[in-house]
């Protein structure tokens, strides 16, 4: 494709070329000057006419080899060796000189234009456009993005790929081919950005580096292709040691020959092999990643060898050189590869994800049911556990009452008074396992205040005074764990103290307190402690008689977890009931 240029009527040609001998010769451009010559510089000389009006002008220069120097009327207004583009032959930079208005005159003006390169590179000059700056400066623009702004984006690029692919060999450390891509990007990237193409001493360097990058990219054909790397791997880069050793003996000239004779050529090898690689792939398996790898090697192989005789003269025409932008159909192929890879992993983890999404759909499927299954079966055995509470309580508190009264009912008329009491003792247990049924959320005194009426009243019957007592915070008497057959055990527990202190300790008066106890660093313990000012146990203070039933009342204690204290002095007997920190969930082996 045809590269842009300014209008042909501002071109200047035939030129004279100056040797710095000083012999001139007619020469039409593009000029060659000859691969073997010895001059470092040579100067080209025009004449042009310039008419003021129309804006400022200017002096295009399209393609150099390998720096510029431009001089209107002996004034210098451009230099290609100044900028970062200096030296830098393979980026085909053009050159646009705009000519200050007091460095033209009006007619014949005569233009210089310098051009420098090393031997053994050819100088060489494609053409020269002067004419107003409006004129020139969109062809200039537009090859500045095609050979500037284009191979920047395409080093950025590079790092960016290297970087990402750095991160992905960091988490998969056994995928080679990652390791050796991202080592072969990073070598390249150091090389465009911190080498100073100006200076002939990192000319060893850069030769150096090119193969380094070259021979991992071989490294990473080997690895990508799934095949082992070769015993003569280390071979690829002993070219890029040789390059820097053998500069060190030599000076510039040895130098720079040593760079052509290793450098490129190496490079080129390298890229034989890949490409011997790829095909011998595409035969035995193909696929569409061994096809885009080689259709990207191909193009890199013929840029190569198409820079390769440009470099060497042997080509007609202007000197451009392809090798970078071909450089970039290789990251585009790599990207390519390593995007399509990536979304086959994501499909194939989408895929993984949705059979795990349904996997885990009827697992929770399965899960609820075997809850509800194991629900229904704790709500089947509370309800049963319950119903024993339920049926024990009543054959242990109502059925002996009731049975109590057949029995007094069966005997003469003078039991009818003890057949009233049994009666009410029965009402009143009754009345005790209704209320222990009550949901009163742990509230312990709250549970106490049925059972403390009904226990006034009985009481009173006896002409005895409840002397009711709550020394705890309404906070310390809240269980969170106090359930209804927790209750029924305390109350009955309760129940039977009073009932033995009816009975036996003929006192005035009978005092039920709730205290706590309270100790350091813990939760304070709730005791209820049910006091009478009678008699006492007498002479059996230290063993109580079996009738007032102090087993049955230490096995309701164990129950729930509760520690029962009884004592007996001069002032009466002391019930003490110690309640837990937490309730049980079930009842406490005896």
């Amino acid at each position: 494709m045809p590269l842009p240029s300014p209008p042909q009527k501002f071109v200047l040609n035939p030129v004279t070329r100056i040797s710095s001998g000083g012999g001139a010769q007619t020469v039409t451009l593009p000029d060659f000057s000859s691969p073997k010559g010895d001059e470092a510089e040579i100067r080209y000389r025009a004449v042009f006419t310039y008419a003021p009006g129309g804006g400022a002008w200017a002096v295009f220069l399209p393609r150099f080899l390998v720096d510029a120097e431009v001089l209107v009327n002996g004034n210098e207004i451009g230099n290609s060796g100044v900028g970062l583009g200096a030296g830098r032959a393979q980026l085909n930079l053009p050159l646009i000189a705009t000519i200050p208005s007091v460095a033209l005159k009006r007619g014949q003006n005569q233009l210089d234009i310098l051009v420098r390169a090393d031997p053994p590179i050819s100088k060489h000059l494609e053409a020269v456009y002067v004419g107003p700056e409006a004129e020139l400066r969109p062809a200039f623009n537009q090859r500045t993005k095609l050979f500037v702004v284009l191979p920047q984006i395409f080093s950025a690029w590079r790092v960016l790929l290297g970087l990402i692919l750095a991160m992905i060999w960091a988490s998969r450390p056994r995928e080679y081919d990652y390791g050796f891509l991202t080592l072969a990007l990073l070598v390249g990237a150091g090389r465009l950005a911190f080498l100073d193409y100006n200076s002939a001493a990192v000319l060893p360097y850069i030769g150096m580096l090119a193969v380094f990058e070259s021979a991992l990219f071989v490294s990473f054909a080997y690895a990508f292709l799934g095949r082992r790397q070769p015993g003569w791997q280390a071979l690829l880069f002993l070219p890029g040691l040789l390059i820097p050793l053998l500069s060190l003996v030599g000076g510039d000239t040895a130098t720079k020959f040593t760079f052509l004779l290793l450098g490129p050529p190496t490079v080129l090898v390298h890229a034989s092999i890949i490409a011997v690689l790829l095909a011998h792939a595409a035969i035995n398996s193909g696929g569409r990643e061994t096809f885009i790898f080689g259709s990207a090697m191909t193009i890199i192989l013929v840029a190569v060898l198409h820079d390769g005789a440009t470099l060497l003269s042997l080509l007609p025409g202007p000197k451009y050189y392809f090798s970078v932008q071909a450089y970039s159909a290789m990251l585009i192929a790599c990207g390519i590869l390593l995007a399509a890879r990536f979304v086959q992993a994501l499909r194939k983890i989408d895929g993984f994800a949705q059979q795990l999404i349904v996997k885990i759909a009827e697992a929770e499927e399965k899960l609820k049911q075997s809850f509800a299954r194991e629900e229904a079966r704790k709500r089947a055995e509370a309800l049963s556990a319950e119903r024993e509470r339920l049926m024990r309580d009543l054959h242990d508190g109502l059925g002996g009452q009731l049975v109590r009264i057949v029995a007094l009912s069966e005997q003469d008329h003078e039991g009818a008074a003890p057949t009233g009491e049994a009666a009410r003792a029965a009402l009143r247990d009754l009345r005790l396992v209704i209320d222990a049924m009550e949901d009163v959320e742990g509230d312990l005194l709250l549970a106490l205040a049925s059972w403390r009426e009904r226990t006034a009243q009985h009481l009173r019957v006896h002409g005895i005074a409840l002397d009711w007592q709550v020394r705890a915070k309404p906070s310390d008497l809240t269980f969170p764990d106090l359930r209804p057959w927790h209750m029924i055990q305390i109350m009955r527990l309760l129940d039977e103290a009073v009932t033995n202190a009816v009975r036996h300790s003929g006192a005035a008066t009978i005092s039920i307190i709730l205290r706590t106890e309270e100790k350091d660093g813990e939760r304070a313990k709730i005791h209820i402690t049910v006091r009478d000012d009678g008699r006492g146990f007498g002479e059996a203070q230290s063993n109580p008689p079996g009738k007032f039933g102090l087993a049955n009342m230490r096995k309701r204690a164990a129950l729930c977890g509760a520690t029962l204290t009884i004592e007996s002095d001069v002032y009466g007997v002391s019930v003490d009931l110690a309640l837990p920190e937490s309730f049980p969930h079930e009842p406490s082996p005896a």
